[in-house]
């Protein structure tokens, strides 16, 4: 039983060490008209949703990324009302956080407006970008977007994986998962060198390493736990290996006696035996 458990736990610590750190964010949920900033410094990738979005909405969202990682967002699937020459709803998109200075749909360029059904890919190149959504009067759209954290395998080197056709560095736990978080499917496809194969096969690696490592310290533990057991019941001994107890009670039992009813006396000295010669006579 205890060892069946320390196997599922093992398989469980390999299986959450290499998959990716992944965060799914409901937009209404942290919807608030002065902007509500989420953090996902902790996560690699995920989705912002909205199941469908009330009428008459006004609020803003800004994801923040660790400093010196950057964001870019795919619109997987969104319907807001209307078409890009004419919204019903309006979704806008920037670069940077946001501070709300009234409920007015923003109007400079800094923002990029969405709306319709598809939307092209939209990298932010900074660690913050905020999602404004103005819904008039019918709403009930869905909007889910997923987001990637990436750095600049130009600037900063690559340790993970480096898109084929874009300076971006992902996380080696994003690839080959059946999504396309590079934005030109490489890390989906297999290719020879750096793609599918030689991802996998390092994950291969990289789980046997894991579980062989979590293997031989709960074996560690186990031989510490029971060397200690055995020398804690060890009961304690003199240097003679004598009892301690028993090395007292002899200590202040007197003289040994020895067959016969009398007592053992030690033998006489050296110089009780050899008397000194006189000395000579002139």
């Amino acid at each position: 039983m205890a060892l069946s458990w320390i196997h599922n736990f093992l398989l469980v610590l390999a299986f959450t060490y290499v998959r990716a750190a992944t965060k799914d964010i409901s937009m209404g949920y942290y919807c608030s008209p002065g902007g509500n900033r989420v953090d996902i410094s902790d996560s690699d990738a995920g989705d912002l949703y909205w199941g469908s979005y009330p009428a008459l909405e006004d609020c803003a969202v800004s994801l923040v990324a660790a400093v010196g990682k950057r964001i870019f967002l795919q619109f997987t699937d969104i319907s807001i009302r209307g078409t890009n020459s004419d919204c019903e709803d309006e979704l806008f998109v920037k670069s940077g956080s946001y501070t709300a200075t009234g409920t007015t749909v923003p109007t400079d360029g800094s923002w990029e407006k969405v709306c319709g059904t598809f939307h092209q890919d939209f990298d932010a190149h900074d660690h913050h970008v905020t999602l404004k959504l103005k819904s008039y009067q019918n709403g009930g759209g869905r909007i889910r977007i997923r987001y990637t954290v990436y750095h600049s395998a130009h600037y900063h080197g690559c340790d993970g994986y480096t898109c084929l056709r874009r300076d971006r560095c992902i996380d080696d736990s994003l690839m080959c998962d059946g999504v396309d978080h590079c934005g030109d499917n490489s890390d989906e496809e297999f290719w020879s060198d750096g793609g599918c194969g030689v991802v996998e096969h390092r994950q291969w690696l990289k789980k046997v390493a894991i579980i062989t490592g979590c293997v031989g310290g709960v074996l560690l533990l186990i031989v510490v736990t029971y060397i200690c057991y055995r020398r804690k019941k060890r009961p304690a001994t003199t240097r003679s290996d004598v009892p301690m107890e028993t090395a007292a009670r002899l200590a202040n039992s007197g003289p040994p006696q020895v067959a016969g009813g009398g007592s053992y006396s030690p033998p006489p000295s050296y110089d009780e035996v050899v008397k000194p010669s006189p000395p000579p006579s002139s």
